[in-house]
């Protein structure tokens, strides 16, 4: 019949929904299978953010892997965690043939995404989600986006590139910019959205300058004139909050995002401060129907430092150690 055919298609593929409902903590695997730059803990695995590295994680078990996406000189969403090459030439300078010349073994998110999509088939109903992606949509630095002009082009391209591989269901887009989570709720609402948090916002400029040794500077930016936003020397733009409430109203309410990514570092400094304060800021968010991450688990120590807090999922450099650490 029609409606047994409707049926089997809503089981073809794995979907974020299934994730959350899957045994935590569960590993991500960060860039793929794991950050192979300057903070990269392993050798030898396949470079970050490539074909490779994302199907070596989903090849050992991994559920889920998160990669990064910027904006190209032709409009493609690009898979790099930079929106800048080691040189600091900007890639929204470039076209794709051109980083393809310089940078070999990167793609398009959407052709990874096709290559990815067989491993998020269903074929067994008892076993564990496979083959999906969280895209981390990285704020254009002042460097290479002077006027703060390219977000809706850039998440215009990543949305569409999500939509034409038919993996609205398949994904979560994640972001430290509730702007751009804002955009991408308006042009598809369907797709999760998660917001992500580094203890540096809750840092004065002075006290950012001391930590960074990179100037600040103020600026106006977005429609809630409570969040204040700085440029962080010419590499980083970030919202900052009054308060960890402040961001949680903004996830909750501005933004409407499924999942929070919280930093291993401010959960660290809840502990020091108050101890069960980390595991309890995790409930907390988990009673308001958050799904809680935290990053990144880059030695065994840290991975469970993340478990016992009770966070739902762990993006991790050492992919293959978490996969046999995750729960069944």
């Amino acid at each position: 019949s029609k409606s047994s055919k409707s049926s089997k298609a809503t089981v073809d593929y794995w979907k974020m929904a299934d994730l959350r409902e899957s045994a935590n903590p569960y590993a991500i695997g960060h860039r793929g299978f794991g950050a192979t730059d300057d903070s990269g803990v392993l050798d030898g695995i396949p470079t970050e953010n490539t074909i490779d590295s994302v199907l070596a994680a989903f090849d050992v078990g991994a559920r889920v892997v998160e990669i990064d996406v910027v904006l190209t000189a032709d409009g493609n969403a690009f898979v790099d965690h930079d929106d800048f090459l080691a040189d600091f030439s900007c890639i929204n300078q470039m076209t794709t043939d051109d980083l393809k010349q310089v940078l070999p073994e990167s793609t398009t998110l959407f052709e990874l995404l096709k290559i990815v999509q067989p491993y998020a088939r269903r074929r067994n109903i008892d076993a564990d989600p496979s083959g999906l992606v969280i895209i981390d949509v990285k704020t254009p630095s002042p460097l290479c986006d002077p006027n703060d002009d390219t977000e809706e082009e850039l998440m215009k391209a990543v949305v569409y590139d999500i939509q034409k591989a038919r993996m609205t269901e398949q994904v979560e887009i994640q972001s430290y910019s509730p702007v751009l989570l804002v955009l991408a709720h308006s042009l598809a609402p369907e797709i999760p959205r998660a917001l992500l948090l580094n203890a540096i916002q809750f840092l004065t400029p002075e006290q950012t300058e001391d930590a960074t040794g990179l100037s600040v500077t103020l600026i106006e930016k977005g429609d809630n004139p409570d969040i204040q936003w700085a440029e962080i020397g010419q590499l980083f733009r970030l919202p900052g909050y009054a308060s960890f409430e402040q961001f949680v109203f903004t996830a909750a309410t501005t933004v409407v995002a499924t999942t929070v990514s919280i930093d291993k570092l401010f959960l660290g400094q809840a502990e020091q401060t108050v101890t069960g304060s980390g595991a309890g800021i995790v409930a907390g968010l988990q009673s308001q129907g958050f799904t809680v991450h935290g990053w990144t688990a880059q030695s065994t120590d840290e991975w469970l430092f993340l478990q016992q807090l009770g966070v739902d999922g762990i993006f991790t450099d050492l992919v293959a150690e978490g996969i046999d650490l995750q729960a069944d």
